[in-house]
């Protein structure tokens, strides 16, 4: 007798096809993972302190630092020392950066368009809930 997967199987079965769009992105555009990482953290223009950054993206100071570097000399990036605090750099994505940054987020609403289209409209919010009290948890 077979059994039903495991809620737990389900969402890593869930994590493994989002990983899979993913590295397709990473192929097309031709960054990294910390670089797509990057363009899914931040916005198109922002003020922020290393620090920040390193914690918004879960990664280490040297590792966000090489990072915006990449950015930078890739010309996906602008930085700037902010004038107000020089502990603060001003990071703002050139054209190119907006446009990478557009083809994630366009890739990332088309997947879950596909994932929401199996679900009835009218519980939609409800799923949207449960998802939220689930990461809750952990």
């Amino acid at each position: 007798m077979a059994t039903s997967p495991r809620l737990t199987d389900l969402i890593y079965e869930l994590k493994k096809r989002c990983v899979q769009i993913d590295q397709q992105l990473l192929l097309e555009l031709k960054i990294s993972q910390s670089e797509l990482l990057f363009f899914s953290s931040v916005g198109n223009c922002q003020t922020i302190s290393s620090p920040e950054l390193a914690k918004q993206m879960d990664l280490s100071l040297s590792r966000v630092s090489r990072v915006v570097e990449t950015l930078v000399v890739n010309g996906y990036l602008d930085r700037k020392t902010d004038s107000n605090d020089r502990r603060a750099i001003r990071l703002c994505l050139t054209p190119s950066g907006k446009l990478v940054k557009n083809k994630i987020e366009k890739a990332r609403q088309a997947c879950e368009n596909r994932l929401l289209k199996s679900i009835p409209p009218a519980e939609v919010e409800h799923f949207e809930q449960l998802f939220a009290n689930l990461l809750t948890q952990l």
